[in-house]
């Protein structure tokens, strides 16, 4: 369980790296914005990196929670795929600084860090892949390359954090409309079935 000055570090983490970079982020600055010591940082990470490994492993590991427990028991693949652009969407809407954080910042992992967060991507990807394989299986998605499209379409969903605008001309439930429909387009067959979620 996560104590209170720990989520005090992380919330502070995130919102600092959203803000001015993970590069930019100095642990003095992370303790002075969490109301902690900075030895108080050492009682639970390693440093920045450990940090840094254990929010973006959050951020996958609550990806995959979201979709698990939202995730039809049974369903056509149309159904399915959009149950999942919405759980995946509106999460992304709803906390759009640990989107940013968990697709911005990779490429300041690295060791075994970088290999537990891939492996977490991995899974959550997997998952996308097999809803785009249940849909070439009943002929209503066509994809030459399913692991290329999982990767291609999980950068496209999450984008939607980097230029939302709570308040703005679209609202949540346009935004994943949007973007529901788009990757219909994407995924249906060259001889146009139309595609319905309902």
């Amino acid at each position: 369980m996560i104590k209170d000055a720990e989520q005090a570090i992380r919330q502070a983490a995130i919102e600092l790296i959203a803000r001015q970079g993970y590069d930019a982020m100095t642990l003095r600055g992370l303790a002075a914005h969490a109301g902690v010591n900075t030895s108080t940082l050492y009682l639970y990470y390693k440093g920045k990196q450990d940090l840094l490994a254990s929010l973006v492993l959050d951020y996958y590991e609550s990806l995959h929670e979201a979709w698990l427990e939202t995730r039809p028991t049974v369903a056509p693949a149309v159904s399915a795929w959009a149950a999942f652009v919405d759980s995946h969407v509106s999460l992304h809407l709803s906390d759009r600084q640990q989107g940013l954080l968990g697709n911005l910042e990779l490429r300041c992992l690295g060791g075994a860090e970088l290999q537990a967060v891939k492996r977490a991507r991995r899974g959550y990807l997997d998952e996308i892949q097999a809803l785009i394989r249940q849909g070439i299986a009943e002929r209503v998605f066509q994809c030459p390359e399913p692991k290329l499209y999982a990767n291609i379409l999980f950068n496209l969903l999450t984008h939607a954090c980097s230029w939302y605008q709570e308040g703005g001309r679209l609202s949540r439930e346009d935004v994943t409309a949007h973007y529901l429909d788009l990757t219909f387009r994407m995924l249906a067959p060259s001889e146009g079935i139309a595609l319905r979620a309902d």
